[in-house]
C-alpha cells in the first residue's frame, strides 16, 4: 500500500494523526486570512455645534409642609319649620338654586288658620265695643275707667291677631339666603317641628378651605396671610387668604382649625379635597431651565460644558417636578457648572461646542 494512503487508514493512531494535521493546516491559514483584512481609519472629528448655556446657580427656597382639608361653603344653613304640622309640599330638591325668600316647603297649619279667624272675630267685636263706649262716654253714660278697659281689650285683640298671623306665615318655609339646596331631610307627609331640619342650603358663591394645622406650625400663621392652595379637580394653583384661626386646639388631634377664603373658580365645589402649603423652613436648591433636561427612557440627563475643551458631556442627573419653566436638579451637577440650555437633538456626548453666551 502506498505510504500516503496508508496514513488515512482507519486505525486509532492514524485518526489522531489526521486530527493533528487538520489543526496545523487551520493554524497556518489564520495569518493569511488576517493579512487580507482591510485596514481601519480613525473616524473624522465631530463638528462643533453652536449652543446657548447657563451657569448652575444655588438659590434659597422655602420649605413647605402640606396640610390637607376640605372645601366648605362660607355660608351653610339648616332650614327648619317654625311651627308644628304635617308637610304638605316639598318644593325644593338637592342641587336646585334658590333665591332668598323663595318658598321651599309648605306646612299644614289648619289649627293656626282657625286661631286666626277667632282672633279676627275677637278684634272686630272689641272695635265695636270701643266705638259704643266712645259714644256713651261722650254722653256721660259711662265712666272713664270702663272706657280704658275697652281700649285695652281692643289692643289685646289686635296683638293676638298679629301674633297668630305671624305664626301662620311661618308655615311657609323659605330660603334664608340665595344659594343651592344641598340636602333634603324630609318628605311630604312627615311631621315638621321647630328645630327639625327640612333642608340644608349652601351659598356656593363663597367657598373656603378648612384645614387642621399642627400646633407646631400654627404660631407662624396670621389672619390675612396668603398661602398657596391646591384643590383636586382644579388644574391651577390657587392663592387663599386666612380668614379664621381657631383660638383653641382640638384635644384629640392637637391641631388648630384654620379657614382660608378661596377665590371664585367655576370648577370649585363644596366637599372637594384640598391641600395648603404651610411655610416651615428654607433650603438651598439648584435650578436649570426646563429645556435643558434631556429624558431618555426612565433617565434624565444634562449636557454639561467641559470648560477645558470645550465639549458637551452627557451627565445623568436626578430631577424634581417642573415649576414655572424651571426644574430643580437634586443631584448630578454642582453650582458654577455650565449646562447647555437647549441642546440640539443630534448633540452627542463629547462633541465640541461653541458657546454663544
Amino acid at each position: 500500500m502506498d505510504p500516503f494512503m496508508n496514513f488515512f487508514t482507519s486505525s486509532p493512531d492514524r485518526r489522531h494523526q489526521r486530527r493533528g494535521l487538520r489543526l496545523l493546516l487551520l493554524v497556518g491559514l489564520i495569518p493569511g486570512a488576517c493579512s487580507h483584512q482591510t485596514d481601519t481609519h480613525p473616524a473624522p472629528p465631530l463638528p462643533a455645534v453652536e449652543v446657548h448655556s447657563a451657569e448652575v446657580t444655588e438659590t434659597t427656597i422655602p420649605v413647605y409642609l402640606e396640610a390637607v382639608g376640605t372645601v366648605q361653603p362660607h355660608r351653610m344653613a339648616s332650614v327648619s319649620a317654625k311651627v308644628t304640622g304635617r308637610v304638605l309640599r316639598m318644593l325644593a330638591v338637592p342641587g336646585r338654586a334658590v333665591k332668598e325668600g323663595e318658598t321651599l316647603a309648605e306646612i299644614d297649619a289648619g289649627d293656626l288658620r282657625a286661631s286666626a279667624e277667632r282672633a279676627e272675630a275677637a278684634l272686630n267685636q272689641a272695635r265695636q265695643d270701643l266705638e259704643r263706649t266712645k259714644q256713651l262716654l261722650a254722653k256721660g253714660a259711662t265712666t272713664a275707667a270702663e272706657s280704658d278697659r275697652v281700649v285695652a281689650a281692643e289692643r289685646m285683640a289686635a296683638a293676638t291677631l298679629a301674633e297668630v298671623k305671624a305664626s301662620l306665615d311661618q308655615a311657609i318655609v323659605t330660603a334664608p339666603f340665595s344659594g343651592t339646596v344641598s340636602r333634603k331631610l324630609a318628605d311630604s307627609g312627615d311631621l315638621a317641628t321647630p328645630g327639625r331640619a327640612l333642608f340644608t342650603v349652601e351659598d356656593g358663591s363663597l367657598l373656603r378651605l378648612e384645614v387642621p394645622v399642627p400646633e407646631s406650625l400654627v404660631g407662624g400663621l396670621k389672619l390675612g396671610q396668603s398661602l398657596r392652595v391646591k384643590v383636586s379637580g382644579v388644574d391651577a394653583d390657587l392663592s387663599a387668604a386666612i380668614s379664621e384661626i381657631a383660638p383653641a386646639a382640638d384635644v384629640a388631634s392637637r391641631t388648630f382649625l384654620i379657614k382660608l377664603d378661596l377665590p371664585k373658580e367655576d370648577s370649585l365645589r363644596a366637599g372637594q379635597f384640598g391641600r395648603v402649603y404651610l411655610p416651615r423652613d428654607e433650603r438651598q436648591a439648584l435650578y436649570v431651565k426646563s429645556g435643558a433636561l434631556v429624558s431618555r427612557g426612565q433617565m434624565d440627563y444634562l449636557f454639561v460644558v467641559d470648560p477645558e475643551s470645550p465639549v458637551a458631556r452627557l451627565r445623568i442627573v436626578r430631577s424634581a417636578a417642573e415649576d414655572g419653566g424651571k426644574v430643580e436638579i437634586l443631584g448630578g451637577v454642582n453650582p458654577g457648572e455650565r449646562v447647555i440650555t437647549d441642546p440640539p437633538s443630534a448633540l452627542l456626548d463629547g462633541q465640541p461646542v461653541t458657546l454663544l453666551n
